[in-house]
């Protein structure tokens, strides 16, 4: 499926090196990425805690300030690429499979962005939107197409921050895309589990194509709250915690119930990924889904993957850019494991930026 026809290209050549910036409800994550070698090369990416109440809901409430905070981080870092993707996430970004009769392609993702207010929970004329076609007609003739919005709002103020810093925006793309684009192997039909701060967002991909999305309320804050109330600490010692100590993988029965909240708070997050699928199988009975994939900063909690292994009908996986991009000599060894997960998005929104034609 040819992604690119997703999002909006504003540029002549392909870049020798992309910025990629992924702006969370709590993080910003900026990641450069050279794209002049066969193989992509990050020669820089940093995570930083945003300061309070600037990004709201998904929504950047400050723009000014939210430019002067980015470029004291680019400036501090030493990012010198002039070209940069910001990457939307969340529940900001409405991804869905809808099915129209079988046209000319055009045609079709006219049809498709006409019937948009059927589907997208934005107010008419407050979000930007594209179609297109994947998969093959079904026996009556419907052709899938996937389905994309976002709001306007939204899209401007990441542009207009672009320009702020100076840098000449390249496109606007896709937090899944930017996660499939660093996808070890081409998966077909699997789940994303994308952990957030304040909830996570669960993707379905069939086909090869993000078909839908469910947001749940379960994030990396509410584990930090359950290690937290496990042990009378606070939710930063509980953090830290958190990315140190294994806790999922202990056998010991007594620290199975000293943080038996936070056992439960991973059991029920299994369980919506699950209930999501088979709630997806309702319509689409052929739909097989064989892997889940964790991205985001929640999923860098230590011992989760293996946990989420145990009696789990789909292979568990965590994202790992390491296998599509190499790092630079300059970053240190230490700290490419972590930032390769922390700024996975970011920096497949950076290879988005070698795609552009």
């Amino acid at each position: 499926m040819d992604f690119k026809k997703i999002v909006t290209k504003f540029f002549e050549d392909v870049p020798k090196s992309v910025i990629g910036i992924d702006i969370g409800s709590g993080n910003i994550k900026i990641a450069q990425v050279d794209l002049s070698g066969k193989r992509p090369v990050v020669t820089n990416a940093v995570s930083a805690e945003l300061p309070v109440d600037m990004v709201n809901n998904g929504f950047i409430r400050m723009a000014a300030q939210m430019t002067g905070f980015m470029k004291k981080i680019i400036e501090k870092n030493n990012f010198s690429a002039k070209y940069v993707v910001f990457s939307i996430g969340g529940r900001n970004a409405f991804v869905r499979e809808i099915t129209v009769p079988t046209m000319p392609d055009e045609e079709m993702r006219q049809a498709a962005i006409w019937d948009a207010g059927q589907y997208v929970p934005y107010e008419a004329n407050s979000y930007y939107t594209d179609a297109a076609k994947f998969g093959k007609p079904d026996a009556s003739g419907q052709q899938p197409m996937l389905l994309v919005a976002a709001p306007k709002e939204l899209v401007d103020t990441m542009l207009e921050i672009g320009d702020g810093l100076g840098l000449i925006p390249l496109s606007v793309d896709i937090e899944v895309l930017s996660c499939y684009r660093v996808l070890k192997e081409q998966l077909t039909d699997f789940v994303l589990l994308d952990i957030g701060r304040g909830y996570s967002l669960i993707t379905i991909f069939h086909g090869g194509a993000p078909v839908a999305q469910r947001s749940i309320p379960h994030g990396s804050q509410m584990f930090d709250s359950a290690i937290a109330d496990s042990v009378g600490c606070s939710l930063e010692e509980a953090e830290q915690t958190k990315r140190e100590t294994n806790i999922l993988g202990a056998e010991d029965e007594a620290v199975h119930a000293k943080y038996k909240a936070l056992f439960d708070a991973v059991d029920n997050m299994d369980k919506e990924v699950h209930r999501t699928c088979e709630y997806y199988r309702i319509n689409k009975k052929e739909a097989v889904f064989t892997n889940l994939i964790l991205a985001g900063g929640g999923a860098a909690m230590q011992g989760l993957e293996k946990y989420l292994n145990r009696n789990n009908d789909l292979k568990v996986s965590t994202l790992d850019v390491r296998a599509v991009v190499d790092f630079s000599g300059k970053i240190p060894q230490e700290e490419r494991k972590e930032l390769a997960s922390i700024c996975a998005v970011a920096i497949g929104a950076a290879l988005a930026g070698g795609e552009a034609k």
